[in-house]
């Protein structure tokens, strides 16, 4: 796709794509049976998903359904869809093609109809993007993707087509490979196999039918003409029915923005799938679907937080005569003596045994725009290194006046993300850092007792090369850079250097979070990519420019720097902000952070920046009020639901109402046999290598399909799905795990916070006097005790309504008065009818409740709060019901939590969330009493349809108006408590 990055217009561009599905497509948890059944959560044998990644996931499936399922895969009702949900948007002008991109314009018009001067942007979007930091796992994404592409078109729900993965370099590719077979060793059943593109036609022609071929290639090596590794995409082409993977794809030379079409013609029938950490095309950002860029990865604890030093870094200046010599040591003595101080803090947690962390050994890393130049960077940098650590260097930089001003004007860094760009947190202790010495600079830096001259270690590769002081037995700094050979040469030229032997490791870069005494990494930008490593804790850029380019650059390069790991093979989370360990937080703060230094600091802090103007186009979070006067110190009971296990007996499972496992006539057949012409060995190695207790599941499985039990466990449906004997036996079991020997039973608990939704209202009105009306109208609401109407479109109708409601868990109540407007503009307010009426009809009846010493309710927001009723639905799928009020009433020492909700509901669906209900809170017909502290706790439910009418055993969960919400609650407390 032709690029076209962030306008500076007033257009908000933020992630469209994954706001449209959050409020079009059903939840994951609710999405049909065959496409949430997946496994989301195992990678391999040692390797599990983080949460972030599973989330990108279950967005990337939601998407997929409403695609594929809901608009059957028709792109121009998609775009329609998009363009009446981004009413704050003019789509067709920031995404269309237009003739004037003409190398653009050239290559599209063949495959794709265009409207005059323009190709709508409708013919390519069958997309979605994933915006993920670099650090944040996107390979493992990628891989467990594939899977789910592949399982998805086993089971029919998507088209069965060839997947394409695109890189723009080796290095990463052989990533790619490495998690992909270390995915596939976990696997059985499945043969997933790589082959590059260059083979597709001869796999082709010989398919194998055990087997998914899985095709890779560098993209940056797609064209328009046919080489040696230069291919044509044409003859690749495959009827445009591809589903192509992009891993930071869009970089590379100038020909990549060529490249970006061929992968929209590839992808023209199939679908196309674009991760990267560096987003800045506002078609990109649109269409992104997950985001979790730089300033989100932080935000939510992974990684190291980052702090800038707003101070010119130079090591030149053209202007020779107005630059002061000392200037040029000063901040390079700065990050070395900073380096030093995280080196002996390491050192201390490490060596604290109470707290058992194995942090990292910190790192320095100086990346250079010129190495092989006369006067490049790189050169100039050894050449203050070599003059810093020196016999000479020693008295007259080191154990001097400038080492001393280096301590003393430490500034403290920024952080990028306090918008008020505040010093406060800088993560450093400037008493520490007082204390250290020239001598502790030659230790933990240079390793060595005393200066000495710089000796150069060459390695057997042709990218390394070492540094060592003559004065010490270890290296303390390593140069990686594309050509090491011609620098090896005109640095031993230049600077008279004596060369030792060649180190043992062929590849020093790759072992250098074992190679502690390496301190200082010297490079290009031909390491940035595809490393990683915890170690990096200080990154000064030199001269690396302000283009584009550059700014990419350094945004990469600082998301590799982002890594941490406080226990090895642990959590990636920071500890400095668990209160668990606030005692040791002046010495775990600096080792969670990546300080960072460049000759423009402002560029560094722009380009962190603008990842966060993303998300805050993406939305505003304002925080509402807790009721805390009206709360008062009563407490809050939810219910609470845990898993627990029975008897694998089918003696005693055949006489509980057990939840029956929905199956086709011809799987149930072909499944039973199978069972019976296959041994128990090879059940186990088939399906229960990774089971707890497998004999006796093995027994059970086979005893479920006895015919004397089939009624027991099976509901047979011709109309369900068939999944094939193989898949039905793998479902099966997971039946068995989850529903046969596992019970979910209810239970109470009081909450802090049974409700959180109020804190995370999101606002996304491009006019920042608008957001702050919203916010000045709820401090008004909330000081005056009174309700306000505002118009947040500056048309002459009000659109919202912010009430004050005393007995309300959260104050304002935010109501839309026009849904239509107001839907795409906030999120988590009252937006339904049915709500809104409920909550203008209650307030009228209040004074009902005067029988209550006490009573409080909120709204509920589905996924966010976690007040849900479990359910079964008619094909055996556990569903969470979100009720959408919840209320507290209390007399005395009883408790009664009612959930109501007004919406009309379907009859059927209705009676499956009250089955569901008196499953976990009835006994013998009547409502479970629990007991708690010393009270009485009952629950209750009710559900609205005004057409009233049901069945008898269904008729007191049913109320037709307010009235007799009110009525029938009142009598069922006096009867039931």
């Amino acid at each position: 796709m032709a690029s076209k990055t962030k306008s500076s217009s007033n257009i908000n561009i933020y992630p469209l794509l994954m706001s449209f599905i959050d409020e079009k497509a059903p939840i994951f948890e609710e999405l049909p049976y065959d496409w949430r059944n997946v496994d989301l959560v195992s990678f391999s044998d040692t390797k599990k998903l983080w949460d972030f990644q599973i989330e990108a996931l279950k967005y990337a499936i939601r998407a997929l359904y409403y695609y594929y399922e809901i608009l059957n895969a028709n792109k121009q009702r998609f775009w329609n869809e998009l363009e009446e949900y981004s009413v704050d948007l003019d789509l067709s002008s920031i995404m269309d093609i237009r003739n004037s991109e003409s190398d653009v314009w050239k290559i599209l018009n063949r495959y794709f109809y265009n409207e005059g001067d323009k190709i709508p942007y409708s013919n390519f979007i069958n997309r979605m993007g994933f915006w993920m930091a670099t650090g944040s796992g996107k390979s493992l994404v990628i891989v467990k993707l594939i899977d789910i592409l592949i399982t998805y078109m086993e089971r029919g729900l998507i088209p069965k087509t060839n997947i394409l993965f695109l890189t723009y370099r080796d290095d990463l590719i052989k990533q790619f490979k490495i998690h992909f077979e270390e995915f596939n060793k976990s696997q059985s059943g499945k043969i997933l196999k790589l082959y590059e593109l260059k083979d597709f036609n001869s796999v082709n022609n010989y398919k194998n039918f055990i087997e998914y071929p899985i095709f890779y290639y560098r993209s940056d090596n797609i064209s328009d003409v046919q080489k040696d590794k230069i291919i044509n995409y044409e003859n690749y082409d495959n009827g445009g029915n591809w589903y192509v993977i992009l891993d930071e794809a869009h970089k590379g030379d100038k020909e990549s923005s060529k490249s970006q079409q061929y992968f929209s013609i590839l992808s023209r029938n199939g679908f196309l799938f674009n991760f990267s950490a560096t987003f800045t095309d506002e078609r990109d950002i649109l269409t992104t679907i997950f985001e979790f860029n730089l300033s989100s990865f932080i935000e939510k604890g992974y990684g190291k937080e980052i702090r800038i030093f707003d101070e010119n870094l130079k090591i030149k200046d053209k202007s020779i005569k107005d630059f002061d010599e000392d200037k040029k040591y000063l901040i390079i003595l700065k990050t070395l003596i900073l380096l030093t101080y995280l080196k002996k803090i390491s050192k201390e947690l490490r060596e604290n045994q109470e707290l058992k962390l194995e942090y990292h050994s910190p790192l320095a890393v100086f990346l250079v725009n010129s190495v092989n130049t006369i006067d490049s960077d790189l050169k100039l940098l050894f050449k203050l290194i070599k003059e810093i650590t020196s016999i000479e260097g020693y008295e007259k930089i080191l154990n001097s006046q400038i080492f001393k001003m280096a301590i003393e004007s430490f500034n403290n860094p920024i952080n990028p993300f306090d918008e008020n760009e505040s010093f406060s947190g800088a993560n450093i202790d400037k008493n520490f850092i007082s204390n250290i010495t020239p001598l502790d600079v030659l230790k933990e830096v240079f390793n060595s007792e005393a200066p000495g001259e710089i000796e150069i270690v060459k390695s057997k590769s042709e990218k390394e090369l070492a540094l060592k002081l003559m004065t010490s037995e270890k290296p303390f700094a390593l140069i990686k850079v594309g050509d090491a050979n011609k620098l090896f040469k005109s640095l031993v030229d230049e600077f008279e250097l004596r060369v030792q032997e060649t180190f043992g490791d062929e590849d020093y870069f790759s072992n250098l979070d074992e190679k502690e005494h390496i301190n200082l990494l010297l490079g290009s930008r031909a390491f940035y990519e595809g490393w990683d490593s915890n170690r990096p804790n200080v990154i000064v850029f030199i001269n690396i420019g302000t283009g584009e380019a550059a700014k990419k650059f350094v945004l990469q390069s600082i998301g590799r720097g982002l890594r941490v790991q406080p226990v090895k093979n642990g959590d990636r989370k920071r500890l400095g902000i668990n209160t668990k360990f606030s005692i040791s937080k002046k010495f775990i703060l600096p080792i969670e952070t990546l300080f960072v230094w460049g000759t423009k600091p402002n560029v560094i802090k722009q380009v962190i920046e603008s990842t966060r103007e993303i998300i805050k186009n993406s939305g505003i979070k304002i925080e509402l009020k807790k009721n805390i006067e009206r709360i008062n110190g009563n407490k809050l009971f939810v219910p609470y639901y845990r898993k627990v296990k029975k008897s694998i007996n089918i003696n005693e499972l055949k006489n509980e109402n057990i939840q029956k496992y929905i199956i086709n006539t011809i799987d149930y057949n072909d499944v039973k046999i199978v069972l019976k012409s296959i041994s128990d060995e090879l059940l186990y190695l088939f399906y229960f290598t990774k089971d707890d207790e497998p004999i006796e599941k093995i027994k059970l499985l086979r005893e479920i399909f006895e015919d004397k039990n089939k009624d027991n466990f099976f509901k047979i449906r011709d109309n369900k799905k068939r999944l094939g004997w193989h898949e039905c036996i793998k479902d099966i079991i997971r039946y068995i795990n989850n529903f046969v020997i596992i019970e979910t039973i209810s239970d109470v608990i009081e909450s802090e916070e049974p409700i959180i939704h109020y804190k995370g209202i999101k606002i996304r009105i491009p006019k920042e006097e608008e957001v702050n009306k919203v916010r000045e109208t709820i401090e008004k609401v909330y000081s005056e005790h009174d309700e306000e109407r505002i118009s947040i479109t500056g048309k002459d109708r009000d659109e919202l309504e912010l009430d004050f409601i005393k007995e309300h868990y959260f104050i304002p109540v935010i109501k839309a008065l026009d849904r239509e407007v107001v839907k795409n503009l906030l999120v988590n307010i009252l937006n339904e009818r049915s709500e809104i009426e409920f909550i203008n009809e209650l307030k009228k009846k209040s004074n009902y409740f005067e029988i209550f010493d006490w009573w409080l309710f909120s709204k509920i927001t589905p996924k966010i709060d976690s007040v849900f009723i479990p359910y079964t639905d008619d094909n055996g799928i556990v569903h969470n019901f979100y009720p959408d009020f919840v209320f507290w009433f209390k007399k005395a020492n009883n408790y009664f939590v009612v959930f109501v909700d007004p919406k009309s509901t379907e009859y059927a669906d209705g009676y499956r969330k009250i089955d569901g209900f008196v499953r976990l809170f009835y006994e013998n017909g009547k409502p479970k009493v629990f007991k708690k502290e010393g009270l009485k706790i009952i629950f209750d439910l009710y559900l609205f349809n005004k057409n009233f009418g049901s069945p008898e055993k269904y008729q007191e969960f049913w109320v037709g108006s307010v009235d007799e919400f009110v009525n029938r609650l009142i009598k069922r407390f006096e009867t039931e408590l």
